[in-house]
């Protein structure tokens, strides 16, 4: 049977229903969202629309923009069981109660389509306990689809089949999956709790059971077992907290009976201050307070206070500080960072090898009995707890620094797994260059192939190939075949220097010879943090202002020329972009943005305006051109100096891709991917397409544009605008300061409203006003904050 899903219906409203619903929404999926029928109420869908406002305040965002709500309806299950004929997919998403999902799914068989795929995003509940006493086309229908929480943002999609799912959905929907929702999917065997939460719940509850036995506290445990040890800051107890402890028992008590046979089953008898603490209702974020609790003062800031574990008060958290983890935590690299700590003499290091020591193994012991390979299990474990490294990535470590192994396992055997692959070649569970990854295959004994998606690329793999044209110590030009060229910058945060600004240069200048179309992409978590300001205040506050204007000319120019490229230039961002890596972007001749982009110009919290064309390129975006002023689309040439404005002043970011077309930091016109993995592999495809328009003449460079800009009298508009938030309050003095440099620049200088100006004239001004801020004291102490501190000023 040919499946496709055009249309879904998710049943239950709760948390989980209607994130699952907002992330279909954020893909163009349109959507039922229905439950239960509330009592004595008069609106029979109050809950499905009480998930659905909850969805739409939820922090972080579930939507990528609020005008995606539109595609989710609301209802209740007994007024709008038979509209469920007519959807595609219908996932359950149900209190986690097998009697009442079993209840759910025979009204559901009565109104059943052939073809309809039905799901359950159970946390931990078998599916073929879910689906006894179905009809065999039910049967053959339905699959798990266990989404994490936050939905949007955690890429973990566990697909668990049931004994009868049709092999070819199972296909469908790990493609499904991966393509359009942008997950990583992970096939998992009919075990309870799956991959992630067997071992990552194991792991909690061994790692509890140890700081209460040997006297760690909470902050102590995070504070060891978060990035020094290549996890997400949350760490243990934070992460319980985020979670909820009730669902954390849910899991562990699901765990406890229906795993008989698992010599750690007594690990998932919760323990009784966990009890006590659900009791009380400290079920951690969703009730104010779990092991942490956020208190306000007096003054209006908050405390975070941590739970003592032997009294079950709140007290203020202590400073920790050991060793191991202050060496640890100077290195980029995780696994070092581990390595650092693990091999350590002081408490931290104690503690991380016993933890350590206790996940490894039980992973190694369950391996075959959840999964089909390792890398599944890998794969479960960073996507699902955003872990830097898989259960077996850590025991290849370990495996390659015997001395380490050996403290960490202090005389306990190594399981029978690990002893297997040491008798291998190379006696670790991964091996090959980057492209050609393989796994040890615990069925034959052997390697496989790693399993990638459909055609993803690999800058590393290309670079490993002898794929590069050019580079230095800041970016690298690699050939990605096919005529197609990708600029990689790979400074820290991707920071743009001299070195990127030359390879800006070489990859249009020189590159263009060689190539059709270029990409400006990179495998880092984030496109660009924008201009290195570590350069730019130490360039301020030694006068060395000749080199700082050379500079700041360099950068307009080197995004001049990937505009007025005569190739096309495809970007392709993800993760934060901003400033100078946002200019970088508008500059370019198309976008394929990965959809969690975060895209701004911030300029103003440092003290300083865009000065890298920003300015112009959004002005030029929202109607500024002569062109659009003559054909009077936007009421004036005050209208885009007054969006521009509004959005640069306040350092607006956009929250996702979607909300950066929205601000116009990206076109309509611009594409969208999901999946990371196969955001190079789209924006060469991207590239590809404009080339070939290039040769049939359908596409053509871009062309020089003149500005219609509305002059002083608009300029004296904004700043009155500045001054009466000044006089509230609202802003400081010198963020009016900054404003009124940014005014100047938006609104023209002193141009005059009826004659055009031309794009240099615009950045002229850009890198006037850029220069005159940096000379001044109170941007340069807000610079140095951002470096010192990461966080901004307000002087």
């Amino acid at each position: 049977m040919a499946y496709q899903i055009r249309k879904a219906a998710v049943l239950g409203a709760g948390v989980m229903g209607a994130a699952i619903a907002a992330h279909l929404a954020n893909v163009g999926i349109p959507s039922l969202l229905l439950d239960i029928v509330p009592a004595n109420a008069r609106d029979r869908d109050a809950i499905a629309r009480g998930g659905l406002e909850k969805a739409l305040k939820a922090r972080p965002a579930a939507f990528y923009s609020r005008r995606g709500a539109s595609l989710v309806t609301i209802g209740n299950i007994e007024d709008n069981l038979s509209d469920l004929a007519g959807v595609d997919w219908i996932i359950e998403a149900v209190v986690e109660r097998l009697d009442i999902k079993q209840q759910l799914y025979s009204q559901i068989e009565t109104v059943l389509h052939p073809g309809t795929i039905i799901s359950s995003n159970t946390s931990g509940l078998p599916a073929h306990q879910l689906t006894e006493g179905r009809s065999p086309q039910f049967r053959r229908s339905f699959l798990i689809t266990h989404f994490f929480n936050p939905v949007r943002y955690m890429r973990l999609l566990e697909l668990v089949p049931d004994t009868q799912t049709d092999p070819a959905l199972l296909s469908f929907m790990q493609q499904f999956a991966t393509e359009t929702l942008g997950k990583g999917v992970v096939v998992c065997k009919d075990t309870p709790n799956f991959i992630a939460n067997r071992i990552g719940v194991y792991g909690f509850l061994s790692t509890i059971q140890r700081a209460l036995a040997e006297g760690y506290t909470v902050s102590e445990v995070d504070a060891i077992l978060g990035p020094s040890m290549g996890r997400p800051k949350s760490a243990v107890f934070r992460t319980a907290d985020l979670s909820g402890l009730d669902t954390l028992a849910h899991v562990a008590d699901n765990l406890y009976q229906n795993a008989p046979g698992d010599e750690q089953r007594e690990t998932f008898r919760l323990p009784e201050v966990v009890r006590t603490m659900i009791s009380k209702g400290m079920l951690g974020e969703k009730s104010g307070q779990g092991f942490y609790k956020r208190i306000k003062n007096p003054d209006g800031e908050s405390t975070i206070l941590e739970l003592d574990l032997r009294t079950l008060e709140y007290v203020p958290q202590q400073k920790v500080r050991y060793n191991s983890i202050g060496a640890a935590r100077n290195l980029d690299d995780p696994a070092q960072r581990m390595l650092t700590v693990l091999s350590g003499d002081d408490h931290a290091s104690q503690l991380a090898r016993e933890t350590t020591a206790d996940a490894l193994i039980y992973a190694a012991n369950r391996s075959a009995e959840i999964a089909d390979d390792i890398a599944a299990i890998d794969d479960a474990m960073r996507w699902g707890f955003n872990f830097d490294l898989g259960s077996f990535e850590v025991w290849d470590l370990l495996l390659q620094h015997p001395e380490v192994l050996e403290k960490v396992m202090a005389g306990r055997p190594l399981p029978e797994l690990v002893q297997r692959v040491r008798t291998q070649d190379p006696s670790t569970f991964y091996t090959g260059k980057p492209g050609q990854r393989q796994c040890f295959d615990f069925q034959s004994t052997s390697y496989k192939p790693l399993r990638t998606p459909n055609g993803s690329l690999s800058l590393t793999a290309l670079k490993a190939s002898n794929k590069v044209v050019r580079g230095n110590d800041s970016a690298t030009l690699i050939d990605m075949g096919d005529g197609v060229a990708c600029l990689e910058f790979h400074t820290k945060m991707n920071s743009i220097d001299e070195g990127i600004i030359e390879m800006l240069r070489y990859a249009v200048e020189e590159g263009t010879k060689q190539f059709r179309a270029l990409v400006v992409g990179n495998e880092a978590p984030d496109f660009s943090a924008g201009a290195n300001l570590f350069l730019v205040l130490m360039g301020a506050r030694q006068g060395e202002w000749q080199m700082l204007e050379n500079a700041i000319n360099g950068l307009q120019q080197a995004h001049q020329l990937l505009k007025y490229s005569p190739i096309p230039i495809v970007a392709a961002p993800t993760g934060r972009a901003l400033g100078g890596g946002c200019e970088i972007i508008m500059h370019c001749n198309h976008t394929r943005a990965l959809a969690e982009s975060y895209i701004g110009l911030v300029e103003v919290g440092v003290g300083v305006v865009p000065a890298g064309g920003g300015c112009k390129e959004l002005l030029l975006r929202h109607g500024a051109s002569l062109e659009t002023q003559l054909a009077r689309k936007t009421g004036g040439p005050f209208t885009p100096s007054r969006h521009a404005f509004e959005i640069i002043a306040i350092a607006t970011v956009s929250t996702s891709a979607v909300e950066a077309q929205e601000y116009r930091f990206l076109r309509k016109t611009d594409a969208i991917t999901v999946n990371r993995d196969l955001l190079l592999r789209d924006a060469k495809a991207d590239a590809i397409r404009l080339a070939e328009a290039h040769e049939s003449g359908q596409w053509q460079p871009a062309q020089p544009q003149q500005l219609l800009l509305p002059g002083p009298g608009a300029r004296l508009v904004l700043e009155q605008q500045v001054d009466n938030l000044r006089q509230l309050g609202k802003v400081s003095e010198h963020d009016a300061v900054v404003a009124h440099h940014l005014a100047r620049v938006l609104t023209g200088g002193d141009c005059s409203p009826i004659t055009p100006a031309n794009e240099q004239y615009v950045l002229d001004l850009e890198r006037e006003a850029f220069l005159s801020l940096c000379g001044m004291e109170k941007t340069q102490e807000r610079m140095q904050a951002v470096l010192m501190t990461g966080k901004p000023l307000r002087n």
